[in-house]
């Protein structure tokens, strides 16, 4: 391409390229270019306040701490144990380096959170959690580095116990599955139960009772029950099964009534119909309440102030799943004031 020269104004162009002074004697032509030269080097200028993100600082940032890379394990993170810090280290850092820390919660720094891990207890469904780390001979944050976030999954809901409670009906046996269960997100929880026969399959349902008709001597009888929340199902737990043919204890005796607001006492009596020994014991009552688990004698001393009607629920078992229950409400009565 033919270059071309024109001259004008003080400027030549030289072919396309960019407009250049023809003279730099001129003194405003001079002090033009100063005024661009200053423009250029404030705009080139990096800014501290706008510096870069911790956890986007170039890789020789990284090497200047000692540290080459870091992360937060175990990942995918489990509820039911504490988060640490994966820090991989430069071999010239050496194993004496050592660090400081800061966990965030959704942004915000965890009053306290300032070791190398974490208790997830307190988390919930959705939170992001990050932590910062510096290295202990560096003030300021200059080589302070950020693991990336990682978010709070679903806590599936837990079973703690599963028992079975036997009745014996015209129907048949008729089987009540008590589930002790707890959702660390508090969400609601929903159970589904798989009633087995000597280790088969004879029911599936939400209902946690079953009459079973047509049971044979001996036969053995359990419950699966799995817990599902709105994002899924935990883990199964199975009852400790029951013999059938066992016939639970049966309670003869009727609770007494409290005449005095100091002292309640009443020896429950039961009688197993297979001559199998019974045991008690209280699943339900007031603060103080104690059974003898051999005898069935109950005893209640109620503190200074106590009164109202207290539900009591009392256990008689025979060591073989079979149990029965009597449950009732003692009354204390009021002591009458002095004139």
């Amino acid at each position: 391409m033919d270059q071309y020269v024109t001259k004008q104004n003080g400027l030549r162009e030289v072919g396309r390229g960019f407009p250049i002074l023809a003279s730099l004697d001129t003194p405003p032509m001079v002090l033009i270019l100063l005024v661009v030269l200053t423009v250029f080097a404030g705009c080139s200028r990096p800014d501290d306040n706008n510096s870069t993100p911790v956890s986007q600082r170039a890789p020789d940032q990284l090497s200047l701490s000692g540290i080459k890379r870091i992360g937060i394990v175990p990942s995918p993170m489990a509820r039911t144990s504490p988060l640490t810090v994966l820090i991989e280290k430069d071999e010239a850092q050496g194993e004496g380096s050592s660090y400081r820390y800061q966990w965030f919660v959704n942004k915000i720094a965890v009053q306290g959170a300032t070791a190398s891990s974490f208790d997830t207890s307190t988390l919930h469904r959705g939170d992001r959690v990050h932590v910062v780390v510096t290295p202990s001979d560096v003030k300021g944050n200059g080589a302070s580095l950020q693991a990336p976030p990682i978010t709070v999954p679903n806590a599936p809901p837990v079973i703690r116990s599963v028992t079975l409670e036997q009745e014996v009906t015209s129907a048949g046996s008729r089987l009540l599955a008590k589930v002790e269960a707890f959702d660390a997100d508090q969400d609601d929880i929903h159970f589904q139960f798989r009633w087995l026969r000597n280790d088969k399959i004879v029911s599936e349902e939400s209902e946690n009772t079953v009459v079973l008709s047509e049971l044979a001597q001996n036969d053995s009888v359990t419950v699966e029950v799995t817990p599902y929340d709105h994002d899924g199902a935990g883990k199964p737990l199975r009852a400790a099964p029951l013999l059938v043919g066992n016939n639970p204890p049966k309670i003869l005796s009727v609770p007494m009534m409290m005449s005095s607001g100091e002292l309640y006492e009443y020896a429950v009596r039961a009688e197993d119909p297979d001559g199998d020994p019974v045991s008690f014991e209280l699943e339900g009552a007031p603060n103080g309440m104690t059974i003898d688990r051999v005898s069935g004698k109950v005893v209640w001393r109620p503190g200074s102030g106590i009164s109202g009607a207290h539900h009591v629920k009392i256990i008689a078992a025979d060591g073989k799943g079979a149990r029965a229950w009597q449950e009732f409400d003692v009354s204390v009565p009021t002591t009458p004031q002095s004139p």
